[in-house]
């Protein structure tokens, strides 16, 4: 009886000792990786009569679940990087379309300052300029012939005087107000072109 119960007591001793050096086992293995702990799975593992491997079922199991968490870990991270690539992408595009509106802004702001509408007729600002300066031209010269025709026209030379003052200074109104709409659509165009750039620049 007595060596019954002692054999019972070193039976558990030495099964505990097994579970506690198995714990042991199992903690180390959790913290290295899939291949280290493959490794000494196999390290550890037992050779029988035919050259086959005996591996511990309870470090089996162990490996498995840290290989299955290791693969969802690493699913899971796919998974946010796929995410953010999408988000990502979808900014670049809206991005994209900001600066072709941008672009066409722009274009259109260049227009305005090079064209100027005369009569619902877009022509070139220069076009215009020298188109205002033949015409005031021509009224001078028209009006030098009618000062010089005769004695007798003195009134309608003062009168197209008159007029052509008031048409020069007409046109010297019309062409501050232009300078000043220029000034102001170079400054808009400038706006949008820091706009741009600063799209651009993220």
């Amino acid at each position: 009886m007595k060596l019954k119960f002692t054999l019972i007591l070193l039976l558990l001793v030495t099964v505990k000792s097994q579970f506690s050096v198995l714990a042991q086992d199992n903690t180390k293995l959790i913290n290295k990786n899939l291949s280290s702990q493959y490794s000494e799975l196999i390290l550890k593992s037992k050779n029988n009569d035919q050259g086959f491997k005996i591996i511990n079922p309870e470090r089996l199991s162990t490996f498995q679940n840290n290989l299955a968490d290791t693969i969802k870990s690493k699913n899971s991270k796919i998974f946010e990087i796929q995410g953010r690539i999408n988000e990502q992408i979808k900014t670049i595009k809206l991005l994209k379309s900001e600066l072709d509106s941008e672009k066409q802004n722009v274009s259109q702001s260049k227009s305005l300052i090079n064209e100027i509408s005369l009569l619902g007729i877009s022509i070139n600002k220069s076009t215009y300029t020298w188109i205002m300066w033949g015409l005031v031209m021509g009224l001078g010269a028209a009006l030098i012939f009618v000062v010089f025709q005769s004695s007798s026209a003195r009134k309608e030379a003062k009168y197209r005087t008159k007029l052509f003052h008031d048409l020069f200074e007409e046109f010297q109104t019309f062409k501050t107000k232009s300078n000043e709409k220029e000034k102001k659509l170079a400054r808009e165009l400038q706006t949008e072109r820091n706009r741009v750039e600063e799209l651009l620049k993220k």
